[in-house]
């Protein structure tokens, strides 16, 4: 891997692109009566999603998108409608434009069958969606319009970076963090941690990648295996965390890090992390609703709840970094010390 360029943000790009599913999910709105149910007074989920019939985690995640558009509102735990959607998107109005919404038919994608899993809840979750060489390279290609670079600059500014010998890379798929952050440190070797078929592909594409002899791909299935190595003064984990957040493993799977870690060794994640105050942003909630429509229950991880599993875990000494104006959605940078031995 080359030196990347830092490119400036990508927010104003991915914000225009994810803007163009709306149309197809206020469509989807209207097309589960939704608009209709909080027309008369505020509803709380639950009781909104017994009334339509619909699946409660996707209906949520519909909710806080229309709330971002303005188009729907939250007075404590109830949902209601904003005065725009009370003029133009329910029956009975006067001034209503459904007709002319859905002349608008939104870009084709995740929220095509939205509708339909509204009300019947997503497929079951596709693990291996990413393991192809097509989907591998493409999320390479993604990284490097802006998350490579700010991982490499976040890890570069930590005092012990240039101390590190002996690096994990988790779920790191093809090693594109690993290989910028070797390219930094001339002594940095990294283990990278995937599903099979990932890292036989990785071994394949990388193969003439300089510094490919310091690396090396380990096969791991987080349903089946439990040793990712030890020794570790770096551990890098991108992307990775929402799920065990989900499922209340956070606590668990970061004592199994912090034994694999060396005293005074640096974690570092690498995700989405909600603001500590004020509602997500438009693109944040369209990502959260694809998310959970893919069937995957979260894309976000707020930074208190990360730091609390951490310390729970014997780490401390917290450096953070968010980059909420560079990327498309809230981005969090955080890197704990393992203070004391679980």
């Amino acid at each position: 891997m080359t030196t990347l360029k830092t490119p400036v943000s990508n927010k104003a790009l991915f914000d225009l692109l994810y803007q163009s599913y709306v149309p197809k999910i206020i469509n989807a709105a209207i097309d589960i009566d939704l608009f209709q149910a909080l027309s008369k007074a505020p509803v709380p989920l639950p009781m909104l999603c017994d009334t339509l019939n619909t699946n409660q985690a996707i209906t949520q995640a519909l909710l806080d998108v229309l709330i971002a558009t303005r188009l729907a509102e939250k007075q404590g735990d109830n949902y209601t409608l904003s005065p725009a959607a009370q003029d133009f998107l329910i029956r009975e109005s006067e001034t209503n434009q459904i007709h002319s919404v859905k002349e608008f038919p939104g870009s084709s994608g995740p929220f095509d069958k939205l509708t339909e899993v509204l009300r019947n809840g997503p497929a079951p979750f596709n693990e291996r969606m990413w393991s192809s060489k097509e989907s591998v390279l493409n999320m390479e290609q993604g990284q490097k319009g802006g998350a490579i670079q700010a991982v490499l600059s976040f890890v570069r500014d930590l005092p012990q970076f240039a101390a590190c010998r002996n690096m994990c890379d988790f779920a790191g798929n093809i090693g594109y963090f690993s290989f910028a952050l070797m390219q930094a440190n001339k002594t940095l070797c990294a283990h990278v941690y995937d599903l099979p078929e990932v890292c036989t592909l990785a071994r394949e594409l990388k193969k003439d990648q300089k510094n490919f002899h310091r690396i090396l791909f380990h096969n791991f299935d987080l349903e089946k295996d439990t040793d990712f190595g030890s020794g570790y003064d770096l551990f890098l984990s991108s992307h990775f965390l929402y799920e065990m957040t989900a499922k209340d493993q956070l606590k668990d799977f970061l004592i199994r890090v912090n034994r694999a870690m060396v005293p005074g060794g640096i974690f570092i994640s690498n995700h989405v992390a909600p603001p500590e105050s004020g509602a997500p942003g438009l693109t944040s909630t369209l990502l959260e609703l694809m998310t959970r429509c893919m069937g995957y229950p979260t894309h976000h991880l707020p930074e208190k709840e990360l730091k609390a599993a951490l310390t729970h875990a014997g780490f401390g000494s917290y450096t953070a970094r968010r980059l909420d104006t560079q990327f498309a959605y809230p981005v969090l940078m955080l890197a704990g010390v393992k203070e004391t031995e679980v």
